[in-house]
């Protein structure tokens, strides 16, 4: 891989170097990562080297293939020249902010310089979101109503391409203009301000919001920030959590590192005592157990145009697709097939696969389960879609003599160990599923909303086995189907 230059080195780098990491593995690390970065390691802080040193684990190798392969995209896409809000120009905001000093209270408005029209047009699907003041460490504070989003609408009239360009300018804002200011007001000799503090508030989510090209959004952006921004997560707290989200952080956790994930405080309903001691109420929105209420501003807090306290936003001239940031290739959202031991894919419907047809491989080791989620999120299905499962061996077929296999369904509000039996357990030979041809089919209806679990286990106790499983579901997802809404 090639490295950035000197330049974009630098100006990437972060602000202050003035924070020193006392702990002998952290030195020792840091000493080898700036030994096996040469003459370039002048050009960063330690700050920053650290981020990336955890963000893999201490592996030295691994943090510096993904700290130039970061610094590469950003050199591609021109990124450290984008236009951002700041003390010294009058860009318009991306998403709501209060309380800083190097940028007014302001909301996000149509006609602000350097504010690309996606960026307005998406508001209308967004429930609503701000960079709202600091927790008691100091950490920029990002409050999103996720729970009010409107999933369908976002996937229908807002492109990847675009929300990828958004996230990448909100992104840095707040760690180019913010966190600066963050480190002026709070920071000291022996803590660096590098890391923002999240809130998730859930109220309102449902099995609406469980949809094909918006989970696949929000992957492509949970990808980016980990490859292209590690370790810019402080804590993330997730408020009015109902059993849906259960389901949903299933499927979410498997596209997180295990660091992350330390990070994440799933709270439920009980979280305000939680919140304040992490915040001071004076700093914390009112409708989350604080006392802020921004009362000055159209909105309050967070401004919702789907909560309908403040105004739509017009409309404005729309962005030229030349203009938008590309995705890094090496943090693209991933395909439809994985192959992994005894894992978990996710398929979410409505949406629209690829050629009407998903494609799994699995190498499971005897004695273990693999599981498949099929979620039927549209709670007004008119058709019940028909699910067939086609399973054909790969690898080894003396390692295995069989499988078995089961569907369950779980309704909303179910507990993960309740359901319905949709497909009884069967055993099913591997004699019967032969290398070519069609294979042993397994087909039933999705009646209901809900979430559909396939389960096969073999049963053998050598070695592993590889199949190839491959799912094709009629009426919402095959081509006899719509698209998606």
């Amino acid at each position: 891989m090639q490295t950035a230059d000197s330049s974009t080195i630098a100006s990437s780098a972060s602000v202050h170097s003035k924070h020193p990491f006392k702990e002998p593995k952290q030195i020792e690390a840091l000493k080898n990562f700036r030994a096996l970065l040469g003459p370039d390691n002048v050009n960063f802080d330690d700050a920053e080297l650290m981020r990336f040193l955890v963000a893999r684990g201490f592996d030295i190798n691994g943090a510096k293939a993904q700290l130039f392969a970061s610094l590469e995209w950003r050199k591609t896409n021109k990124v450290d020249e984008l236009p951002i809000p700041g003390p010294n120009n009058h860009n318009g905001v991306m998403y709501a902010v209060r309380g800083w000093h190097s940028v007014p209270d302001a909301n996000v408005e149509a006609g602000q310089p350097n504010v690309p029209e996606h960026a307005v047009r998406l508001q209308r699907y967004m429930g609503g979101s701000c960079l709202h003041k600091w927790d008691k460490t100091g950490r920029p504070i990002y409050i999103e109503r996720m729970g009010q989003h409107n999933v369908k609408g976002l996937a229908k009239n807002v492109t990847t391409a675009e929300l990828t360009d958004y996230h990448i300018r909100c992104c840095e804002f707040v760690h180019n203009t913010i966190m600066p200011e963050c480190e002026e007001r709070f920071g000291t000799d022996d803590k660096a301000i590098d890391k923002e503090t999240v809130i998730f508030d859930c109220t309102g989510m449902g099995f609406h919001q469980l949809h094909m090209e918006g989970l696949n959004m929000l992957r492509s952006l949970t990808d980016m920030d980990q490859k292209a921004y590690p370790e810019r997560l402080g804590k993330l707290f997730i408020v009015n959590s109902p059993m849906v989200f259960v389901k949903v952080y299933s499927m979410i956790k498997k596209w997180l590192d295990p660091g992350v994930i330390q990070k994440i405080h799933i709270l439920g309903k009980d979280y305000k005592k939680v919140l304040l001691e992490h915040i001071d109420e004076e700093n914390l929105p009112d409708f989350l157990g604080g006392t802020c209420t921004c009362s000055h501003m159209p909105g309050g807090c967070v401004p919702s145009e789907i909560l309908k306290n403040i105004k739509p936003v017009e409309k404005s001239s729309p962005t030229n697709n030349n203009d938008l940031l590309a995705v890094p290739s090496y943090v693209r959202p991933r395909s439809s097939s994985i192959s992994s031991a005894n894992s978990i894919m996710d398929i979410v419907m409505p949406g629209k696969p690829k050629d009407g047809f998903y494609q799994m491989v699995s190498t499971i080791p005897s004695g273990n389960t693999c599981e498949y989620e099929i979620v039927v999120a549209d709670e007004e299905v008119e058709q019940q879609p028909e699910v067939i499962i086609k399973f054909r061996s790969k690898g080894v077929r003396a390692a295995c003599d069989g499988f078995h296999f089961t569907v369950v369904r779980f309704m909303f509000g179910e507990q993960a160990d309740s359901g319905t039996i949709v497909v009884p357990t069967k055993f099913y030979p591997l004699t019967e599923c032969p290398d070519s041809g069609e294979g042993i089919e397994v087909k039933f209806r999705a009646k209901d909303a809900g979430l559909y679990v396939m389960s096969w286990k073999p049963e053998s106790s050598r070695g592993l086995v590889q199949m190839e499983y491959g799912v094709t579901i009629d009426g919402i997802l095959g081509e006899q189907g719509s698209d998606s809404p």
